[in-house]
């Protein structure tokens, strides 16, 4: 099991992908989800990706196929407690067993047979959504070009660590735990200012990491 990519509810169209842009990164691939109601813009690493996620049909994200993934609380975070942030692992086989209880969600935009399996916990909104993504290869494996030069001319290789601060409720879910223990996230402490997640991305050929701190979009290298 490893890490295949992280998102975050933005404002529609992503403004907030300027202040990615105006460090370095460059946009990788944009999809759009039937039947879910989102959107979005993605910047792939070497190894895993950033998913700006957006809402572009409130009846759709609010539908029966979709509400169990509490993806519309999640996109409305800032009017509450819920946390913007998803953690997608990916594995060899769709069949490989997961560390957590989990349901099969079945996208209206995949392809008939695939389902997306989401953790039980993830249920509860402020907590991170947790599940596995249908694709088992890192970026730097694609073959259909969508992943680009990833960050190469931007000097960036791996997300080496995605560290997440829950809120308020203070307690990880056993899905997040696992994750933990899995060494694919790191659980901060809980802090009261909200929900934030922290991406660690290493240098390639002797160039410096950065560090990008959400939902704030603050950058340091």
């Amino acid at each position: 099991m490893e890490l295949c990519h992280v998102f975050m509810f933005v404002a529609p169209g992503a403004p907030e992908a300027a202040r990615l842009e105006a460090a370095g990164l460059r946009e990788s691939f944009r999809r759009e989800h039937p039947g879910q109601g989102t959107a979005n813009r993605c910047y792939c690493f070497d190894n895993a990706y950033l998913e700006l996620l957006w809402v572009t049909d409130t009846a759709a994200i609010g539908s029966p196929a979709v509400a169990r993934t509490g993806l519309a609380e999640r996109a409305a975070w800032r009017l509450g407690d819920a946390s913007p942030f998803g953690i997608a692992v990916r594995t060899e086989r769709p069949g490989d067993p997961l560390p957590f209880d989990s349901w099969d969600y079945r996208p209206p935009y995949l392809p008939a047979g695939l389902s997306v399996p989401v953790a039980v916990d993830s249920a509860d909104p402020r907590q991170p959504m947790v599940f596995r993504s249908p694709g088992s290869a890192r970026p730097d494996r694609w073959e259909d070009g969508r992943a680009g030069s990833r960050q190469r001319p931007a000097g960036l290789a791996e997300i080496t660590m995605v560290e997440i601060t829950l809120g308020r409720q203070g307690e990880p879910s056993p899905a997040l735990a696992a994750l933990d223990a899995a060494g694919i996230v790191s659980i901060a402490a809980s802090s009261a200012a909200g929900p934030g997640l922290r991406l660690t991305l290493s240098g390639t050929d002797g160039a410096p990491a950065a560090n990008l701190a959400l939902p704030a979009f603050d950058w340091r290298r």
